[in-house]
């Protein structure tokens, strides 16, 4: 597996620092409550209609807790190396749990406890903080430090589904738009993050 070579990192540098100061920037914005933008992107994604709650039930999973393992054990068997595994498993766990601090820090509430008229949706959590969303932080986690060694079509792929669990997080009522941005960006930092503590990997024949 070909390692990135230093002088190759500026690229992930400064996508690293772009997306810390983007996530700074909507983190104050949240801590500070609801913004009104943000409760009507909300309102319209959380109205769509009760029949697609089953359908996103199980793309949502792609986001929780299990997912690292589930994706460590498939990058073992598709790849026959412990590099992509160890990679999944410490962003996604990594992510999971450095969400957990980033909600008590900003300390803002899921939509349930900011808003009224809201629909009862079996995956929607009844208690808790918002701000960011474990989920959007692992699918995008996940998607970000194993595309290096995808194909373009499945990279892209991955990416839709880490944006589907991102929606699907906001459709549910489990969080409000800028819980899933802000978690899809501190995903996406760690995966750059430890690219440029690790070096990159890359599948040699991936499509250019």
């Amino acid at each position: 597996m070909a390692l990135r070579s230093p002088s190759g990192r500026g690229g992930d540098l400064a996508k690293a620092g772009a997306c810390a100061a983007a996530l700074t920037a909507i983190s104050f914005v949240a801590r500070e409550g609801l913004p009104p933008f943000e409760e009507v992107v909300f309102r319209r994604i959380h109205d769509l209609p009760n029949w697609l709650e089953p359908v996103v039930w199980a793309p949502m999973q792609a986001g929780n807790a299990a997912a690292p393992f589930v994706a460590a054990a498939g990058a073992v068997l598709i790849w026959r190396q412990g590099r992509p595994a160890v990679d999944a498993a410490v962003v996604g766990l990594g992510g999971w749990y450095l969400a957990k601090g980033v909600k008590a820090l900003v300390d803002r509430g899921r939509p349930g406890s900011l808003l009224k008229g809201l629909r009862k949706r079996a995956s929607t959590p009844s208690d808790g903080l918002g701000y960011v969303s474990g989920h959007a932080t692992v699918a995008f986690g996940l998607a970000t430090v194993l595309s290096p060694m995808l194909h373009r079509r499945v990279k892209t792929g991955v990416f839709v589904l880490a944006t589907v669990v991102a929606v699907s997080r906001v459709y549910v009522g489990a969080h409000l738009p800028l819980d899933v941005v802000g978690g899809a960006l501190l995903g996406t930092l760690l995966g750059w993050l430890w690219y440029l503590a690790t070096g990159e990997p890359s599948n040699r024949v991936a499509a250019r």
